[in-house]
């Protein structure tokens, strides 16, 4: 399409003027011009690497692939500084209630909700389901669940940039069950203040409140599967963590940890 372009430019501009100029001078532009696109059909077309700028972050050991412990560490620091997430149910097979259309069942839906990392070291991250919501509704009903997260966003609020390319920043599923977290885990590990800490509006939907608008219990999610994108498979791990190395993360490690756009 560029070449087409170009040359149409070309056969405007040598008629243009024809009229007025040597038929040698014609002749040499008409030469030279063959000579130059002969040179742009010989070079072959930019890679995505010549394509791509040069992000801020950019240097020699940033394209050495990870090791998967490594990246492990690194998809336990997503999950701790992640507020928010979509999370995955699947509709039961026999659908009962006149509010979900029938041709729904067997079929997953995933939604926005409030996370926060309250039970560190774990690994496994802290939810306040309402039992009006439909992800809580069909974990109930006996759906496994998954928790998709994502680095875009707090990418461009770090750099105040987009991304050249989202594709290139990591994202992370975890795959599991929600399992309620008990009254005396919620007053030992203290969930409401950590969980308030991170999503003040939470205060409104608090279980076991007089005020809470809507019923809700503490559960935490059971991480049994993980699966990492790190971002380009030449430069970053993908593929999915062991289970028993997510787990043994310690807080320090991630913390020391570096996600793309940080200093």
């Amino acid at each position: 399409m560029r070449l087409a372009g170009r040359l149409l430019s070309a056969v405007l501009l040598l008629g243009s003027h024809v009229a007025c100029v040597p038929v040698e001078t014609l002749e040499i532009e008409a030469r030279e011009l063959q000579l130059q696109l002969q040179l742009e059909l010989e070079t072959p077309p930019p890679t995505l690497n010549e394509l791509a700028p040069v992000e801020e972050d950019d240097d020699p050991s940033a394209f050495t692939i990870p090791s998967r412990y490594e990246s492990t560490v690194l998809g336990r620091r997503l999950l701790g500084l992640s507020k928010t997430g979509i999370l995955t149910t699947v509709f039961p097979e026999n659908i009962t209630s006149d509010r979900v259309p029938a041709g729904v069942a067997n079929t997953p839906i995933g939604l926005p909700d409030y996370i926060a990392s309250c039970e560190e070291p774990s690994g496994n991250p802290t939810l306040l389901a309402l039992t009006v919501s439909t992800s809580t509704q069909n974990a109930l009903a006996g759906s496994n669940v998954s928790l998709t997260l994502s680095w875009w966003d707090q990418y461009a609020q770090l750099t105040h940039h987009q991304p050249w390319s989202a594709a290139n920043l990591p994202r992370l599923n975890l795959v599991g069950y929600l399992e309620k977290i008990t009254d005396d885990e919620v007053k030992s590990e203290d969930i409401a203040a950590c969980f308030t800490k991170a999503h003040g509006d939470s205060v409104l939907w608090l279980p076991g409140k007089k005020w809470a608008a809507h019923k809700g219990l503490w559960v935490r999610l059971v991480v049994r599967e993980i699966y990492w994108i790190g971002g380009f498979g030449d430069r970053n791990f993908i593929g999915w963590f062991d289970r028993d190395e997510w787990a043994a993360v310690k807080v320090d490690e991630w913390l020391a940890a570096r996600l793309p756009g940080e200093k």
